[in-house]
């Protein structure tokens, strides 16, 4: 009984962890939507405008040139990088709503071993797939060093053994 008690103890524990370890995801996805956040900067647009002009093909041109002079005037013109984004706010979003549900199904796991290293392909063949519909752009170094973490961290709190990078034979970024 006095067992079973403190199973019961030490699992909510676990799972608290669990929960406050979704929190540690926000950096990681601010990063990601401050890459795509557009502020703009007239001086940076003016260059990007005239780059764009010279890669461009001749009858977008025109166009191009319109708006590099209201850039130039002062008036409002559109987001010259607008073109290049690879990404988008709802592919973070759904970045975040896989890491979410990984770490509510690594807490259904209940400190199963072979559950959680199921939690954990599922999820990285998840983040696989978002990663290539955003053209492998979604995740650079920096991203994916903290996304291990991420994903490594909860697996081990969960009950994992410390041993190695549970996500490297899943993982294609």
């Amino acid at each position: 009984m006095v067992k079973q008690a403190e199973d019961n103890i030490e699992g909510r524990k676990i799972m608290d962890r669990l929960k406050n370890h979704k929190e540690t995801k926000t950096g990681l996805l601010e990063d990601m939507l401050s890459f795509i956040h557009y502020t703009p900067d007239r001086e940076a647009d003016i260059l990007a405008f005239m780059e764009k002009y010279q890669k461009t093909e001749n009858e977008e041109r025109p166009a191009i040139l319109e708006n590099l002079r209201h850039c130039m005037d002062g008036k409002e013109y559109p987001n010259p990088y607008a073109g290049g984004y690879h990404y988008t706010p709802e592919d973070v979003s759904l970045m975040e709503k896989i890491l979410d549900e990984y770490i509510d199904d690594l807490i259904l796991a209940e400190g199963d071993p072979a559950a959680i290293s199921e939690c954990v392909k599922d999820t990285v063949l998840k983040i696989n797939a978002l990663n290539e519909e955003c053209g492998r752009h979604l995740i650079d170094t920096w991203r994916r060093e903290r996304l291990c973490s991420f994903i490594n961290s909860a697996a081990e709190t969960a009950g994992l053994t410390h041993e190695k990078d549970h996500t490297l034979q899943h993982r294609m970024w």
